[in-house]
Order: C-alpha cells, then structure tokens, then sequence
C-alpha cells in the first residue's frame, strides 16, 4: 500500500511538463454528487504517474459571468474525460458547448465518461447516444445483460427496472472479447469497491460490452464497461472509480485493476498504441489489490 504521502504527491499532476510526443487530455468538471474535485486530482495522478500524458481542465463556472465566456476548446485534445453529473444540481452545459462536443466527438475525437457522468444529462439526446447506456427510469431505453455463453441480451423499455446499484464491495469483473484495452489481461479479475449498475438504459446504439459482472440483488450479469462508436470517434464508458464526499483515500481509484485501465482507455480514445504491460500486483480473480 502506498504511503499517504506518496498519494499527495501524485495528485500534483499538472506541474510536469508535457512532452511534445504525449496524448492530450482535457478533463471537463465543476459540479457532481460526487466528489469531483478528488476524482479529477486521482485521474491526474495515475496518468501523471503513468506518464505519455498532457492533462489540462475545464472547470465549470460559478459565476454567470464567467460561464458566457466559458467554451471549453475539445477540438484541441485527444481525449476527453467527463466528469461532471447534474442529478442534484440540475446545472446544465450551455447549449453551445454541448454543440461543441458533439461535433468533437463525431469528428474523431475520443470520449471518457468518468463513472458518474454515465448518470448525468438524461434531457440532452445526443449525449444519450454517445454514452449509449446511463442511469435513467425503466421507460427510457434498452438495458442489457450478459448471459452464461456471454451472449448479449438486450431488455426494452418497462421491462425490468430503473436504474440502481447495491453497495459498493469487491467484484469479479469478467471481460468480453479481446479489446485492445483489456490486452493481456487476465479473463477474470476482482475489481475493488465498485458499483455494478443494474438496468443501466439508454439508446444502446453501436455499443460493445467489454466487461460484465453479477448484480446481488437479481443475479443477472451487467455491463461493467462499453464502448459506444459515435460519428467517427470513441467514447468509453465503466462504472469504475467511485469517489464519494466521506472518501479520503478511495479505493476504486487506488485498485491496481483499475489504475491499470485508465492509461490503457485513453491511449485506445486518443487513436494510439495501447501499453500491453501487466503490473505484478495486477488482481486475481479471487483478490482485489491496492496500489
């Protein structure tokens, strides 16, 4: 377990200075349930730490002065990572810079919806269709399951039910496929402190499932992480990296599993090789681990 002094001091991502060479990455954040502020210094960390990476951020403005003139520039990144949800707030992105992403993404740009941004802006359709499934009521669209020969089921509209989760706990993650971001992975692995989203629903539109797991309560298998092809870019989805207000050290940002995924996911949104290295301390399907 790394020294909680050793964590501050990854969470300083941004001093470094970025090589011509490495990927682009802006993080879009300023309101959430969550807590947005630790989840965007975590993501800075571990690709700080992974290096290859040039992260910037985009806070949402307080201020509505300030938010006339906030227009994030998306086009000048390779990956965009969302990590702003509006289920308390209702905040809403000005309909101009909700523009300006889809055109990013439609053009080849590549798209992180970072956990709790799956649930956020249920009112705007073209989000729904890049995230392809998000937390949303059993009326709203498709949800799926992943049945015993991995095949993959898709529930309409009122069947089922609304989106939810149980706790959070320690879950064996199984991946689909052989998905350049799962290269040399093991089938199985135990993912820590995670949610998995039952009925997570949406237009479900050119959408591949790269990993499921159990839900406690029904014993049905969800997805875990998709990806969803949009115009001509990318966007991925998980329900990885949970970051809650009472979480001062959370470990869904510190599970080795995870922490080896977030380079891999922006290296493969970004169009590049992705790294193929597995860490030692990569999880068992029987034991998570913590870096």
């Amino acid at each position: 377990m790394r020294s909680k002094a050793i964590w501050a001091s990854l969470l300083v991502a941004g001093a470094a200075v970025a090589d011509a060479g490495d990927a682009r990455v802006l993080i879009v954040d300023g309101f959430s349930n969550h807590d947005w502020r630790h989840t965007t210094r975590a993501i800075q960390s571990v690709l700080h730490q992974a290096g290859g990476f040039d992260v910037a951020v985009a806070t949402f403005p307080s201020d509505p002065a300030a938010l006339e003139q906030w227009n994030p520039a998306f086009s000048d990144y390779d990956v965009v990572i969302q990590n702003c949800n509006d289920i308390q707030s209702k905040t809403q992105w000005p309909r101009r810079v909700q523009a300006a992403l889809e055109t990013y993404v439609a053009n080849g740009g590549g798209l992180y919806v970072f956990h709790s941004a799956n649930n956020a802006f249920p009112d705007w359709p073209e989000y729904n269709r890049m995230i392809g499934l998000g937390w949303r009521n059993r009326n709203f669209g498709w949800a799926i399951t992943v049945d015993g020969a991995g095949t993959e089921v898709r529930i309409p509209a009122g069947e089922g039910e609304n989106t939810g989760h149980g706790k959070r706990r320690d879950v064996r993650v199984t991946r689909l496929g052989d998905h350049p971001i799962h290269a040399g992975l093991p089938r199985q692995w135990m993912a820590a402190d995670i949610e998995v989203y039952r009925y997570a629903r949406g237009p479900a539109e050119n959408l591949t499932v790269l990993s499921h797991a159990a839900d406690e309560k029904t014993g049905l298998h969800f997805p875990t992480e998709w990806t969803v092809a949009y115009g001509k870019g990318r966007v991925y989805s998980s329900t990885f990296g949970h970051v809650w207000r009472d979480q001062t050290d959370p470990e869904g940002m510190r599970c080795a599993g995870h922490r080896t995924l977030i380079p891999r996911i922006v290296q493969w949104l970004a169009k590049r090789p992705v790294d193929p290295a597995v860490p030692a301390d990569f999880p068992s399907a029987d034991s998570a681990r913590l870096q």
